[in-house]
């Protein structure tokens, strides 16, 4: 008996293990995966809003949320008085193709349900509000409309209605959310409840609802909103669309790199920043693309591929001070370097900052000083016997 009950033990495990690395690898790529693009064209968000009034409202608040934004434009497409059970009014699944290909879209925010609580025809049939029939026809025609917003790449947050003031109303809005949560899961939107947030203490409609200073305001009329409910539905629509974008942008991110102002330098100059490759020595010894003095050169430090310029560091160098009195640099010699972006280092090296000089012996020439043939002439100078940096063999 033990020993049948070992064989099981070993058989489950067996058949366990394969699946673990896949279940694994799916949660982190999901970990690792921002929902909206890391890359929108232009660096500027477009989202559109899709959905009847309720969804032109949705939008009156949505755009008043991002106005001050640069990063991200709140475009409306919805439709008063349109859904999913009259096509022959307006059909969205036809004419969704046409909006996408059209606006470049990155995000989706939908609302609809207004003027939804009624029968459905399908195939020369009614189908009664409420049976199997109609949630499963009904549920056919949103699930597609999702797909083809997710198959062209967008992130869609399908916002659920909020509590309705009639009990009939009330349960058509319930009917309908169901729906909707259900198709956004097994399709790949995000579902944004709205039900409690416009209710009271005992879940019930309500007219009135606190800002976000917490000031009692109106915030519905009717079944629909307010100015001061647009921006409380939109609060909760932007709650989980700042977030993604956040994720999307830190995606993106260089790590290591700095902050986004620093990284907004780097990527401004890479267009105009010289490509050291271009200037690379050739084989020979000459250089690939110009003269000596632009080519560079390879050289081995350790393990490390170190490129400088093509020139020996026995050979004489120029010494920029040369014209100055006595051979030496005893005025402050300016160095200057221009980088990305328009920007221009200078720096001024004199013999009182000159830390490589003695009061006690005569000045070095600017150009033979250990630092300005390193940092500047990029030479690389020959290591003292048994210092870190000489890699001589047999060690010295």
């Amino acid at each position: 008996m033990p020993r049948f009950i070992g064989l099981i033990i070993l058989t489950l495990a067996a058949l366990l293990v394969p699946l673990a690395p896949d279940a694994v690898a799916a949660q982190d790529a999901l970990a690792h995966r921002s929902y909206i693009t890391p890359f929108p064209n232009g660096d500027r968000y477009r989202i559109v809003v899709l959905g009847d009034g309720l969804g032109e409202e949705l939008w009156n608040g949505l755009y008043r949320t991002f106005e001050d934004d640069p990063t991200v434009d709140v475009l409306q497409q919805s439709k008063k008085w349109t859904g999913f059970t009259d096509p022959k009014r307006y059909d969205w699944n036809s004419q969704i193709d046409k909006i996408m290909s059209d606006g470049n879209y990155h995000a989706a925010v939908v609302l609809f349900g207004l003027g939804e609580n009624k029968p459905i025809s399908k195939d020369g049939k009614v189908l009664k509000v409420g049976t199997e029939e109609w949630r499963e026809a009904y549920g056919g025609r949103v699930e597609t409309f999702i797909a083809k917003l997710r198959g062209a790449g967008l992130g869609v947050y399908w916002v659920g209605l909020p509590v309705m003031r009639s009990e009939g109303q009330r349960n058509a809005a319930e009917r309908l959310n169901d729906v909707f949560r259900e198709k956004a899961f097994v399709n790949g939107a995000k579902f944004v409840d709205t039900w409690s947030e416009f209710a009271d203490e005992n879940g019930q409609y309500t007219l009135v609802g606190t800002d976000e200073q917490g000031r009692t305001q109106r915030m519905r009329d009717g079944d629909g909103f307010t100015g001061y409910g647009n921006l409380k539905l939109a609060k909760l629509v932007n709650k989980e669309l700042r977030q993604d974008i956040e994720l999307a942008k830190k995606e993106r991110d260089i790590p290591l790199a700095g902050d986004p102002e620093e990284q907004a330098k780097v990527a401004s100059g890479l267009t105009s920043a010289p490509d050291p490759v271009a200037g690379r020595a050739a084989p020979g010894g000459g250089a690939a693309d110009g003269g000596e003095e632009d080519a560079l050169r390879e050289d081995q430090v350790g393990d490390v591929s170190v490129f400088r310029p093509n020139r020996d560091a026995a050979a004489p160098v120029a010494d920029p001070s040369a014209d100055a009195a006595g051979g030496g640099a005893r005025d402050p010699q300016v160095i200057t370097a221009d980088l990305p972006g328009g920007y221009t280092a200078i720096s001024s090296i004199s013999a009182v900052s000159d830390v490589t000089l003695s009061s006690s012996r005569p000045q070095l020439p600017l150009a033979q000083r250990p630092y300005y043939r390193v940092l500047v002439r990029g030479e690389q100078l020959e290591p003292k016997s048994g210092r870190a940096d000489d890699f001589a063999w047999p060690p010295s």
